[in-house]
């Protein structure tokens, strides 16, 4: 499954760099006609060492063009140990780029901001530091900014974790993007409206979606190394008494059902809810047996049906993909690339590791080789990776 090239047909539905590790999305962007991703990238290999940012974009969310990468740890640098996850912001004059930048195995961070020198997005600047992790509120993991505006003021939101194994979200002023100016924790675990987003230690990659008068916080859970599910936080959005945003959660969904669905990224590009990407996630070579690891699911929307956050589809996308009748034999292995339309009652998947799937009628299937992504006409979607492949089953299973 290489990066689809323009023109003609996809090589595969899932972008993924020609060769080396990707997982991450960052820096996403509607910017002169074109979708940009950004994504955390090792270009030598397909190990997650050595973190720079690759990058590709697209005009139709579908055939995407590999760009060079975009910038590598700086040797003595504040990045020395990685350009870790985070966004692209308007600058007075260019766009620029916010992330985690590591210089020890130590994890502590930075805010790292390079400038965009060209149209295309192509060439940066070097990084300087625009914020520290606080010494102050017992915090002990700082990463992954987020930047937004609000009531016209700059903010942003990182994900942290507190000393005592409580995950937080900490907000930051910026409105000088060179010097950010630390407001204290604003969101924590401690919270009984965030019970639905624990076990975690960490909230990493949070992402905020502002609709009218309410607003949705993502954020992948992260306990003590392992990764988790993605959760939408969703409640009323204001300002507190210092004019500064204000999120008071009264609900908490899952985003993705599936097992390999991660830190997904979501951008505003002039169209009804956010564009979003995640991380399909996948180990290295152990498992890909190959000079890749990990993909993007395809594109997909954020948007709020009924006060409820759900994702769904990208349109754009889903416009070109090869959907056809569902009528697999019973039995069969799905593989290669299907676009499947669930056409009745009674269908399913059934996998020999992963258990079984029944689909309802107008669910959507996705297959493109190890990943399989199902898109329900209701709930939420469900995002798989596993080299073994699923089976269709024309019988209701049980």
């Amino acid at each position: 499954m290489s990066l689809s090239t323009t023109g003609g047909a996809p090589t595969a539905y899932h972008l993924r760099p020609a060769r080396g590790w990707l997982n991450d999305p960052n820096g996403m962007v509607f910017h002169e006609g074109r979708w940009h991703v950004f994504f955390q990238h090792n270009p030598q290999g397909p190990w997650h060492r050595q973190i720079a940012w690759g990058h590709a974009s697209s005009t139709d969310l579908l055939r995407w063009r590999e760009h060079p990468v975009a910038f590598t740890p700086q040797d003595g640098g504040p990045d020395s140990f990685g350009c870790w996850s985070g966004v692209l912001v308007s600058g007075p004059q260019r766009p620029a780029a916010v992330y985690s930048g590591v210089t020890g195995a130590d994890g502590r961070s930075t805010v790292c901001l390079r400038w965009s020198m060209d149209a295309d997005l192509d060439t940066w600047s070097d990084p300087v530091v625009v914020a520290q992790t606080p010494e102050v509120d017992d915090v002990a993991v700082m990463r992954d900014p987020f930047v937004l505006e609000h009531e016209g003021h700059r903010y942003a939101v990182l994900g942290a974790g507190l000393r005592d194994g409580t995950p937080a979200i900490l907000l930051y002023g910026c409105d000088d993007l060179l010097a950010w100016d630390y407001l204290g924790v604003w969101l924590t675990g401690d919270d009984p409206a965030l019970a639905g987003a624990l076990p975690a230690d960490v909230w990493e990659c949070p992402q905020l979606a502002v609709w009218d008068g309410r607003a949705t916080l993502v954020v992948s859970l992260h306990d003590r190394g392992v990764l988790g599910q993605v959760v939408a936080c969703t409640g009323a959005f204001g300002s507190d008494d210092a004019g500064r945003p204000a999120l008071e959660v009264d609900r908490v969904d899952l985003l993705d059902e599936g097992a390999d669905f991660y830190a997904p990224q979501l951008a505003a590009d002039g169209r009804a809810g956010y564009w979003l990407m995640g991380w399909v996630r996948e180990d290295g070579p152990e498992e890909s047996g190959g000079d890749h690891a990990g993909c993007m699911t395809v594109p997909r929307r954020l948007v709020l049906e009924d006060s409820r956050p759900r994702l769904v589809l990208d349109p754009l996308a889903a416009a070109g993909l090869p959907w056809g009748a569902a009528e697999p034999v019973h039995g069969a292995a799905l593989e290669g690339q299907l676009g499947l339309d669930v056409g009745g009652a009674g269908a399913g998947l059934v996998h020999p590791d992963l258990g079984r799937l029944a689909l309802v009628e107008g669910t959507r299937v996705l297959v493109d080789g190890s990943v399989l992504e199902v898109y329900p006409p209701t709930g939420a979607p469900a995002t798989f990776r596993h080299p073994v492949p699923w089976r269709w089953e024309g019988a209701a299973l049980a």
